[in-house]
């Protein structure tokens, strides 16, 4: 196979994979979708025996590997962390497997977790954590189709042109968009702090790329929409998150934002990505990208997949468990979710909700802060689709949540601290909603999706 033949064959299957949904026995969804049913159908008491495998192996990999130093790297690489992250590996861990048997029901922590409305909503049949260990395992065994031969490369560049001008930021930065949308948002904002430290980027353009390109991929959304029963129109769930993110990245890149200068890191020379001379861009764009398509090495590919697969399954998923329980905990046994959110009741009835949804709406709008999946749990139950949907995307078009992209964006170069994250958060917030008010609304009257 020639490498263009592999930049085009592996890209455009790649995008079919991920955003176009196909008829499989009687349900239209995109190929994750259909995976996702296929295994929690005919295949569900193994896959539940191999992740219960696979949260004892994090408990105990946990407290070996941070006790004692192997002889492998890897392991190391794989288990060792913080005392935090310890914490929330083990406890996350031990949750998952007190939810699937039932464990201490009877003990009143033990019921607060165990309650099909806390801890039942995480883990079980129609558990998140469920759809989320096969989204990501399928997920990102086919994402080097996208990121490996030459699709990002081909895109960033085409793109370049037009992010300079609606987003005033360097053409090269649409690469950092792309890394985000076809992995994760920590990917975007890594490869944009390196790129600022490289001299791509002074610090403004840095800060609007971090803050308004770093969406969260598209195997991460695809667990959510499925989780909220929109695997039939994926494409535009997808959509709407990349219009309303691509709104609001327009109106940050026109803010004054004082606190970030156009100055580049300290000790560098200004870099520059220029169409070299005697080529169109189209040309560079295809050129580059089979260049990409020549350096993939499958062997290698796979080897980056499974363990990004482990990354996620020892380091995520556990935090996500322990995250959500306690959130729906809190939501189900307290009131502070929706003191804090009270405001927002009359904001989302002005809006045409009624008062039962826009009480569900209203603490699901801010929980996303602590986590991205977290929104998704607390709207699951609305009657409202228009409402679901309306959460689903705003999780995503918030973009800032502390167990993941806050906190590296704190730990980055760029002088972010926890109470710029906070601001970001908030902002994002309030631009957001009336976009996704109008999107949602516009589906609505084309019958996609049900008030």
């Amino acid at each position: 196979m020639s490498n263009k033949v592999k930049f085009w064959f592996f890209s455009v299957f790649g995008f079919a994979f991920f955003l176009m949904p196909f008829s499989f026995l009687g349900n239209k969804k995109i190929a994750i979708s259909h995976i996702v049913y296929i295994i929690t159908t005919y295949m569900y008491n193994p896959f539940i025996i191999f992740t219960q495998a696979v949260a004892v192996t994090v408990i105990i990999g946990t407290i070996v590997f941070n006790l004692y130093s192997s002889k492998n790297d890897y392991l190391n690489k794989v288990f060792k962390t913080s005392s935090l992250s310890i914490f929330l590996r083990v406890v996350g861990s031990f949750m998952y497997l007190m939810v699937l048997n039932n464990w201490f029901s009877n003990t009143t922590i033990g019921a607060l977790i165990t309650d099909p409305y806390t801890g039942g909503v995480m883990a079980g049949h129609h558990g998140l954590l469920t759809v989320i260990y096969i989204t990501f395992f399928v997920g990102l065994l086919a994402l080097p189709l996208l990121t490996h031969f030459g699709a990002v490369e081909f895109l960033g560049i085409i793109l370049g042109p037009v992010v300079q001008k609606l987003f005033k930021v360097p053409g090269y930065s649409a690469v950092d968009a792309i890394a985000s949308f076809v992995g994760d948002g920590t990917i975007g904002i890594v490869v944009t702090d390196n790129q600022y430290q490289r001299g791509y980027y002074n610090k403004r353009e840095a800060f609007i790329i971090a803050t308004s390109f770093s969406i969260v991929g598209i195997s991460f959304a695809a667990a959510v929409a499925e989780e909220l029963g929109f695997g039939e129109i994926f494409p535009i769930f997808y959509g709407s998150i990349a219009l309303a993110t691509v709104l609001i990245a327009m109106v940050t890149a026109r803010l004054p934002l004082k606190k970030y200068e156009k100055t580049y890191f300290e000790g560098v020379e200004p870099k520059t990505v220029e169409i070299p001379e005697g080529k169109t861009v189209v040309e560079h764009a295809t050129d580059t990208a089979i260049e990409a398509a020549s350096e993939a090495d499958y062997s290698q590919i796979l080897k980056q997949a499974f363990s990004g697969i482990v990354r996620i399954y020892v380091g995520f998923l556990p935090v996500i468990m322990f995250v959500g329980t306690v959130g729906l905990i809190v939501a189900e046994y307290t009131p502070v979710f929706n003191i804090i959110s009270a405001p927002l009741v009359p904001v989302f009835t002005m809006l045409g909700y009624s008062k039962e949804v826009a009480s569900m709406m209203a603490p699901a709008s801010l929980v996303g802060f602590a986590d991205m999946y977290l929104p998704a749990l607390f709207i699951s139950g609305s009657p409202s689709e228009a409402s679901r949907f309306f959460i689903g995307v705003l999780a995503f078009t918030q973009l800032i949540f502390m167990s993941e992209t806050g906190m590296v964006l704190v730990e980055t170069k760029l002088g972010v601290n926890f109470g710029d994250v906070i601001k970001v958060f908030l902002y994002r917030t309030v631009l957001s909603i009336p976009i996704l008010f109008i999107i949602t609304r516009v589906l609505v009257l084309m019958n996609i999706i049900s008030l």
